[in-house]
C-alpha cells in the first residue's frame, strides 16, 4: 500500500531524535549528568572497551561527516559492547549513521539493539519497535511485521493507523479470522475518533468474506449502509447476508425484493436467483417476473440473446394477461374463505402487480383468521405478516411496518427485517429532506 511505503520510508530514513551519549561530541569521558530542577537524563554505565571503540566512530561521523566511513569502522562497536547501555549508544550511532546513507538495513541493525537493550526509555522502544514492524512491513516480511507492531501495540502505540497494518500484515500470511479482529480494533478506533473509516469497514468485510464468515460480511457493511443510502453498499450487504444463512425460497425472495428495491442488483446470477425464488413451483408472479426483466436488460445488466433470460420473459409474458385478467375476482373468495392461506397467497399476487394496497387488505383479512396454515399444516404466520409489512413499507405507513416487524418470531425473516427496518429508516430521512432522492421501488 502507498501509504504504508511512503511511512515506513519517513520513519526508517530519518536520525533519531534521542541525543548520543554526554560525551558524543568530544573526545572526553562521559560526565555526570548535573543535577537541576528538570529531571535529568538517566545515568549511563559504558563500559571502557566500549568507549574506546564508539568515540573514533562517532568522531567519523560528527565531525568529519564521513558515514560512510563510520559503517565501515562500526563492527568494533558491536564487538565491543559489554552492557545494555552500550548496546542502547551503539543502537542510537547505528541509526545516525544510516540515515544520511538511507540504508534501512542499517538502520534495522540500531532499531534491534534498541530494543534489545533493556535500558533503552520505554517510550523510544516503544516508537522504534514500531519501526521495526513497519520495515518488516516495507520489506515485505509480513511475520515480521505482525510481531514487531503487536509489540509496539501492547507497549501503546495507536498512530499510524497501527491495528489496519497489523491486520493487512495477518492477511498477507493468511490469516484471515485475526486479521478481521485487527480490522474490527481500526474500526473501532475509527468511530472513538469521530466516523467509520469505509475502507476499513470494506476491508472487514471482504476478509470475513474470504474467512467464509458471511454474517459478519454483512454485519459490516451494516454500519456502512446505516450511514449512507449507498446502492453498492445495499448489494454487498444482501449478497453476503443472502449467502449467510439457508433460505427457503420465500425468504429469499423478500431479500431480493429489497435489492431491487435499494437498486442494488448487479450481476446476472442474481437476476437469475430472484427469477428462481419466484417461480420454484411454476411460473407464479408472471408481473414481477416481466418487469424485473424489462428493467434489467433496460440497464443493460442481462441481455435479451441470454437464453434462459429470453425464454422466461416470453412465459412470464404469455402468463401475465391472463393473471392481469382474472386477477381482481379472487379478492372476494380469498377474503371469505376460513382458511387464512387463500388471503395470503391472493395477497402474494396483488404485491407482485404492486397493489400494495389490496395485498395490504388481503394479508390483514388472513392474519384475522390466524394461524395461517399451509397445506402441509405449515404455519405461514409470520410470512404473512411479512409481507404485510412489506406492503405498508411500500404504501409509506413506516410505523405500522415497523410494528408488523417487530411481531416477526422466525430467526431468518427476524434477520431480513433488520435490513428491511434499515430501508425504512432512509425512507424516513428522505422524506424529512425533500431534496433527497430515494430509492426507486
Amino acid at each position: 500500500m502507498k501509504l504504508v511505503s511512503k511511512f515506513a520510508l519517513a520513519l526508517s530514513l530519518v536520525a533519531v531524535s534521542a541525543a548520543p551519549a554526554a560525551f558524543a561530541q568530544s573526545d572526553e569521558k562521559p560526565k555526570k549528568e548535573k543535577k537541576g530542577k528538570e529531571a535529568a537524563a538517566p545515568k549511563r554505565n559504558y563500559s571502557k572497551p566500549f568507549i574506546a571503540a564508539y568515540l573514533p566512530v562517532l568522531n567519523l561521523l560528527s565531525k568529519s561527516k564521513d558515514a560512510a566511513a563510520a559503517k565501515a569502522e562500526f563492527p568494533k562497536v558491536i564487538a565491543a559492547i559489554g552492557n545494555d547501555d552500550d548496546r542502547y549508544e551503539a543502537g542510537i550511532l547505528a541509526i545516525n549513521i544510516g540515515a544520511p546513507l538511507k540504508d534501512l538495513a542499517f538502520q534495522e541493525q540500531g532499531i534491534d539493539l534498541l530494543i534489545a537493550s533493556a535500558t533503552t526509555p520505554a517510550d523510544l522502544k516503544r516508537e522504534y519497535t514500531f519501526r521495526k514492524g513497519a520495515i518488516g512491513y516495507e520489506g515485505k516480511r509480513f511475520a515480521d511485521a505482525e510481531k514487531y507492531m503487536i509489540d509496539a501495540y501492547n507497549l501503546g502505540h495507536r498512530d499510524n493507523n497501527i491495528e489496519f497494518l497489523i491486520s493487512n500484515a495477518m492477511s498477507q500470511q493468511g490469516k484471515d479470522a485475526d486479521a478481521v479482529a485487527w480490522i474490527s480494533k481500526a474500526i473501532a478506533a475509527s468511530k472513538a475518533a469521530g466516523a467509520v473509516n469505509k475502507t476499513y469497514v470494506v476491508r472487514a468485510a471482504i476478509l470475513s468474506a474470504k474467512a467464509k464468515n458471511y454474517a459478519a460480511a454483512a454485519n459490516f457493511y451494516k454500519d456502512l449502509i446505516s450511514a449512507e443510502n449507498n446502492p453498492d453498499y445495499w448489494h454487498d450487504a444482501l449478497a453476503f447476508f443472502d449467502r449467510s444463512r439457508d433460505f427457503n425460497p420465500e425468504e429469499t425472495l423478500d431479500i431480493m425484493r429489497l435489492m431491487r428495491a435499494t437498486d442494488g442488483i448487479r450481476f446476472q446470477q442474481e437476476y437469475a436467483a430472484y427469477l428462481d425464488s419466484l417461480s420454484y413451483i411454476g411460473v407464479r408472479y408472471p408481473a414481477e417476473a416481466v418487469s424485473l426483466l424489462d428493467e434489467g436488460f433496460a440497464k443493460g445488466l442481462i441481455s435479451r440473446n441470454n437464453v434462459t433470460f429470453s425464454e422466461r420473459y416470453n412465459e412470464a409474458k404469455a402468463r401475465l394477461t391472463e393473471d392481469t385478467r382474472t386477477l381482481a375476482g379472487t379478492i372476494a373468495p380469498a377474503k371469505a374463505s376460513p382458511k387464512g392461506m387463500l388471503a395470503t397467497l391472493t395477497g402474494d399476487s396483488f404485491f407482485s402487480h404492486k397493489d400494495y394496497k389490496t395485498a395490504k387488505e388481503l394479508y390483514e383479512s388472513a392474519l384475522n383468521k390466524a394461524p395461517v396454515l399451509d397445506k402441509d399444516g405449515d404455519d405461514q404466520t409470520d410470512r404473512t405478516r411479512f409481507r404485510l409489512a412489506m406492503s405498508k413499507t411500500m404504501l409509506g405507513d413506516y410505523a405500522g411496518a415497523k410494528a408488523d416487524f417487530a411481531m416477526i418470531t422466525g430467526a431468518n425473516r427476524k434477520a431480513i427485517a433488520e435490513f428491511w427496518l434499515m430501508f425504512i429508516d432512509h425512507r424516513e430521512k428522505a422524506a424529512a429532506t425533500p431534496a433527497a432522492a430515494t430509492p426507486a421501488t
